[in-house]
């Protein structure tokens, strides 16, 4: 039977058209999963995008911490210092891979003695004399949230500089910037007694712009 005697039975049988229609869909479906199939087991190619690694923000260098530019160059990321902290303050930044302190989160106790800079060998924390000495940040308070005018003061017994007192005549809390060291004691404090904390510490060389 010649093609076109097959496509006038074709036109001429309803039934066969449906049946042919039919065959082909699902050829054509079946090679479509086989696809899908394949494409779904293949290897990851380096062209794959890496889900990237969110740096958190508000953290410090540890005590003794040169100036940033050459503190980079210096820190050798070895970790030392991040293994001297005895209360575990000091941690390995996702990005930088560099030594940082999150106050809100594990604030710098200032041990006697600076462990974290004795064990620093490439001066990227440099020897201070006293806890006065140290210059990570400064606290800053945002006033409108603060809650020291319905009474809280809960992080000025705990500054170990001093630095924070509270002004009874308008209720609220000052930092005296000459005394702050930027440990974050005070942020951390704020933070457990309240929803939110008020006090923020922020680097020096930020706080000056």
């Amino acid at each position: 039977m010649s093609s076109s005697d097959s496509s006038k039975d074709t036109a001429n049988d309803p039934d066969l058209g449906r049946r042919n229609f039919l065959r082909h869909s699902v050829v054509s479906l079946g090679a479509t999963v086989q696809a899908f199939v394949k494409h779904s087991d293949a290897a990851p190619t380096d062209e794959t995008p890496k889900s990237k690694v969110l740096e958190k923000i508000g953290w410090l260098r540890p005590p003794g911490a040169v100036e940033e530019g050459l503190f980079i160059e210096r820190c050798t990321q070895c970790g030392d210092c991040i293994d001297a902290c005895p209360h575990d303050a000091i941690e390995q930044l996702a990005v930088h891979e560099t030594p940082g302190i999150f106050p809100g989160e594990t604030p710098c106790q200032l041990c006697d003695g600076f462990p974290c800079i004795q064990a620093c060998e490439t001066d990227a924390l440099v020897p201070i004399k006293n806890l006065y000495e140290v210059r990570m940040g400064i606290a800053k308070v945002s006033q409108n949230i603060c809650t020291a005018g319905n009474g809280c003061n809960a992080c000025v017994p705990k500054c170990p500089t001093g630095a924070i007192a509270m002004d009874f005549s308008a209720f609220i809390v000052a930092v005296d910037a000459n005394l702050c060291v930027g440990c974050g004691v005070c942020q951390y404090i704020c933070g457990t007694v309240n929803d939110r904390s008020a006090i923020r510490v922020v680097p020096r060389a930020v706080s000056s712009i």
